[in-house]
C-alpha cells in the first residue's frame, strides 16, 4: 500500500512539473495538444512552428500581465504548416492555462471552417490529457456550444465567419485566419466584404484597444486583400512575419532567410516534388498567392515580363516621325489616389510590331485632364495621321465630345468590349510572347510592366487595358475585317 501511493504521489509531482512547463512553453503545449487530437500522432517539428510558437507566447504573457501591445500581428504562410491550429486552435487554450478569464473572437471565411476550429479547441479541454493537467479550467454549462463557449471564470471563444454577426461581442484577442476562400481570389466583391467585415465591424470589438491584439493570418491571394490594405494603410502598426515555401526576397522579416534549408521552409511536408506538383495543380496564380505569399508570379502570368523587348531607338534606321502615332485611352477623372487612374499610351504599329512610346497613368479632374491629354499627344508626335482612341464609358464620351469640340484633334470612341477583361488579355498575350512589343527606353517602364505582371491580381489595370485596345484593334480586328471580306 505504502509503494502504490509513493507511486501515486511521483506521478501527481510529474504531471504537475509537466503542466508548469506547458505554461513557460506555448510550443512544448502545442506538441502535446496535436498528439491529443491526433490520436497519438507526433507533430513533425519545424523551425517556423517554434518561431510562431514563441511570438505568440511573447503576447499571451503580455496580456496575462496587462502590458501595452506594441504592434498587431500579421502572418502569411502556406497552407498546412500547422497555421490554423496553432493560432486558431492551440492559442486560445493555451492562454486559459495561463488566465481563463482572456475573452477571445475567432473569425475564418465560412461558418463551417471557424466551427470545426472552435470544435476542435472545445475537444481539447474536454480531454483527459487536458483535465489531468489542468483541472481548474472548466467551461460554463450554461454556455457551451459549437460557436460560443465560456469558462467559469468569464473567459470566452467565439466564432464568427467573414460578414457575420459580433454585436454586442469584445475580446482581447480577435483572429482572422483566412478571411477570405482561396477559390475565389478574383473576386473584388469577396475581397471588398473581408476588409470592410475588418474594417466596420471587428476593428471596434477589442476591449482595450492598446492591449488588446488583432492576429491576421492568411495566404496571399491579391494585391487588395486584407495583408495588401493593411500593409498599405496603416503598415506601422503591423508586425509582418511572411514564410513563401521556397526561399525568396518575399521572406519577412530578412533575418528568417537563414533557416530555410535547401531553400525550402518546411522540407519534411513541402518538398520540391510537393511544390512542384502543386504548381501544375494550382497553375502560377493558385500557387504563387498560396505558396509564394505573393499576389501575382513575380515573373508575371498572363503576361511576362521577359516577353517585352526595351530598345533604345526604333529598328532599321526607322524615324520617330516616319511612323504614324495613335493614342489610346481609359478615362476617369478624379485626384484621388486609390479611385482609377487615366491611362494614356501612345504607341506605332509596323511591320506587325507595337512600338510603344509612353505609357502615363494619371489622377485629376476633369478640366486637368482635359489639359493632360492635349500635352500628352503633342510630346509623343500626334499629327494629322494619328488616332485618339477613348474606352466609351461615361468619363471617356464627355472627355471625347469636349476634345471635338475645342480642339482638331482626331479623337473618337473605342468600340466597345465584348468580353471580360482577362479573356481579353488572354486574347492578345499570344502576340505580346512573340515579341512583338517593343518599348521605347524611359521612365515609364517600371510601373508599366509591374501593373502587367501583376494582373489580373494587381490594385490597377488602367494601363494593362489602354495596351489590350492598342494590339487589339491592330490585330485582331484587322483579322475580322479581313475575314468579312
Amino acid at each position: 500500500m505504502q509503494k502504490h501511493l509513493e507511486q501515486l504521489l511521483k506521478g501527481l509531482n510529474l504531471t504537475k512539473i509537466q503542466s508548469e512547463l506547458y505554461k513557460k512553453s506555448f510550443y512544448d503545449f502545442s506538441l502535446d495538444a496535436f498528439k491529443t487530437l491526433h490520436n497519438g500522432q507526433e507533430l513533425i517539428p519545424n523551425w517556423h512552428i517554434k518561431l510562431l510558437c514563441d511570438r505568440l507566447q511573447v503576447e499571451a504573457e503580455r496580456i496575462v500581465s496587462g502590458g501595452e501591445r506594441g504592434k498587431h500581428l500579421l502572418i502569411n504562410v502556406p497552407p498546412r504548416t500547422l497555421k490554423s491550429e496553432l493560432v486558431n486552435v492551440f492559442f486560445s487554450v493555451y492562454c486559459w492555462i495561463l488566465k481563463d478569464s482572456i475573452q477571445f473572437i475567432s473569425s475564418s471565411y465560412s461558418a463551417s471552417l471557424s466551427i470545426v476550429l472552435s470544435t476542435q479547441s472545445r475537444r481539447l479541454i474536454e480531454s483527459d490529457w487536458f483535465i489531468e493537467h489542468f483541472p481548474d479550467i472548466k467551461l460554463s454549462k450554461d454556455e457551451n456550444t459549437k460557436s460560443r463557449f465560456t469558462t467559469t471564470n468569464g473567459g470566452l471563444r467565439y466564432s464568427t465567419s467573414t460578414g457575420g454577426t459580433v454585436t454586442g461581442m469584445g475580446a482581447d484577442v480577435i483572429v482572422i485566419d483566412d478571411p477570405q476562400n482561396p477559390q475565389l481570389a478574383r473576386s473584388e466583391v469577396e475581397r471588398d466584404n473581408a476588409n470592410r467585415f475588418f474594417n466596420e465591424t471587428l476593428r471596434s470589438r477589442l476591449n482595450n484597444p492598446d492591449k488588446g491584439i488583432f492576429i491576421v493570418i492568411m495566404q496571399r491571394l491579391h494585391e487588395d486583400d486584407m495583408t495588401g490594405m493593411l500593409l498599405d494603410k496603416e503598415p506601422h502598426n503591423w508586425e509582418h512575419i511572411c514564410l513563401p515555401a521556397e526561399l525568396s526576397d518575399n521572406v519577412k522579416p530578412i533575418k528568417l532567410k537563414q533557416f530555410y534549408v535547401d531553400g525550402l521552409l518546411f522540407p519534411q511536408r513541402l518538398s520540391l516534388n510537393t511544390l512542384d506538383s502543386f504548381k501544375t495543380g494550382l497553375g502560377s496564380y493558385g500557387y504563387s498567392g498560396q505558396y509564394s505569399q505573393l499576389p501575382s508570379p513575380s515573373e508575371g502570368g498572363i503576361f511576362k515580363g521577359a516577353w517585352f523587348n526595351t530598345i533604345k531607338e526604333l529598328p532599321n534606321n526607322l524615324k520617330l516621325d516616319q511612323l504614324k502615332w495613335d493614342f489610346y485611352l481609359d478615362t476617369a477623372y478624379t485626384n484621388k489616389q486609390e479611385n482609377d487612374a487615366t491611362a494614356m499610351l501612345c504607341a506605332a504599329f509596323h511591320n506587325n510590331e507595337l512600338y510603344i512610346r509612353e505609357v502615363r497613368a494619371v489622377r485629376m479632374e476633369f478640366p486637368e485632364l482635359i489639359k493632360e491629354i492635349q500635352n500628352f499627344t503633342t510630346v509623343n508626335g500626334y499629327s494629322n495621321r494619328s488616332r485618339i482612341y477613348v474606352e466609351p464609358k461615361a468619363s471617356g464620351k464627355s472627355i471625347v465630345q469636349m476634345l471635338k469640340r475645342s480642339t482638331g484633334l482626331n479623337i473618337m470612341e473605342d468600340k466597345p468590349p465584348t468580353q471580360d477583361k482577362i479573356s481579353r488579355a488572354s486574347s492578345i498575350s499570344a502576340f505580346v510572347e512573340s515579341g512583338r512589343v517593343s518599348m521605347l527606353d524611359g521612365r515609364y517602364i517600371d510601373n508599366f510592366l509591374n501593373e502587367l505582371k501583376a494582373f489580373p491580381n494587381g490594385s490597377h489595370d488602367d494601363m494593362v487595358d489602354v495596351l489590350i485596345m492598342a494590339i487589339d484593334r491592330n490585330t485582331n480586328r484587322r483579322k475580322k475585317v479581313r475575314a468579312m471580306s
